[in-house]
């Protein structure tokens, strides 16, 4: 009896605490982080495993909680808007902001004004949660890069399985790219509020560069039409042509719409490109019907069965 006592009062050993703390949930270890300083350091170590995160300009979400950096106005006025109006000029220092935290699907929500700017927040919020060897599941989605991220030389690898970036110009996201681990990363969704074929120049380089069989690349649009135009863009430019009848073969799920083409890729591959009709639109992209696909399979002449 006397030995177990003393291996109860034994404190855990370094590796013992950070196996422990990594085995916990986030919520488990912020509160251990407010409660038990003993092991405030080594958890501020480890890097977190997240579920869906979202960051954006005014807005950083995980894990069922939302984030929202707003202007802090003067005597108790509050716009949530954003908007200034000639009568409503007593806003306050632009540096001093409203933090709202929501929480889940819940109504309660915390409120705190901060000295800060609205990117500073952001940053605190992405030093805070967002360290080298943070594992997202579900999806991690950026809606511009922010400025702090731009300019930073650290050693950062996120861990990261669904990417998606919503922008204006893809070279935008290039420096971005140093901090996601590319051997988990599977799939990335591009939102682009630009309706420009400049984004199919990337298309070379998927034959240049030889990509594996299953890369695959979307592209939600809202008419057919404007897939008919990407399809026809890349027959003129690359030489693409129809596609033969087994391509139902690899795409059996698919509710293919109008005719699709192919490019070859050696003797063994080949880029097959043709347009999806949406059966089952998600929330944020419900305005879209169609999609340009595009996918690396193996070749429908290499001599296999279909």
């Amino acid at each position: 009896m006397e030995n177990q006592e003393v291996l109860r009062s034994k404190p855990l050993s370094y590796e013992a605490s950070k196996a422990v703390l990594k085995s916990l949930s986030l919520e488990t270890r912020e509160v251990i982080k407010r409660r038990i300083p003993a092991l405030r350091t080594i958890n501020s170590r480890l890097p977190y495993v997240l579920e869906n995160v979202v960051i954006r300009s005014e807005t950083f979400e995980t894990n069922g909680r939302r984030w929202i950096i707003e202007l802090a106005w003067a005597e108790g006025f509050y716009n949530p808007k954003g908007i200034i109006k000639m009568q409503d000029r007593h806003v306050a220092d632009p540096r001093r902001n409203l933090v709202t935290v929501f929480q889940g699907d819940s109504r309660n929500k915390a409120q705190y004004s901060v000295n800060k700017s609205s990117e500073e927040v952001n940053e605190q919020l992405f030093d805070e949660y967002i360290r080298d060897g943070t594992v997202v599941s579900g999806s991690l989605c950026f809606c511009g890069i922010p400025e702090f991220l731009k300019g930073r030389r650290e050693d950062l690898k996120m861990k990261v399985t669904n990417l998606e970036l919503t922008t204006k110009k893809t070279e935008d996201y290039e420096p971005f790219v140093r901090f996601i681990d590319l051997d988990v990363l599977e799939n990335v969704k591009l939102v682009s509020a630009e309706n420009s074929l400049a984004i199919l120049d990337n298309t070379e380089d998927w034959i240049t560069t030889g990509r594996e069989i299953g890369t695959r690349f979307s592209w939600a649009q809202i008419r057919f039409e404007d897939v008919a135009n990407i399809l026809e863009q890349l027959k003129t430019q690359l030489g693409a042509v129809e596609a033969g009848s087994n391509l139902e073969y690899y795409f059996s799920s698919k509710t293919i719409y109008g005719n699709s083409t192919t490019l070859k890729m050696g003797e063994d591959r080949e880029l097959v490109m043709f347009c999806e009709r949406l059966e089952n639109q998600s929330e944020r992209l419900s305005f879209c019907l169609y999609t340009f696909e595009m996918e690396v399979v193996m070749s429908t002449t290499a001599g296999h069965d279909v």
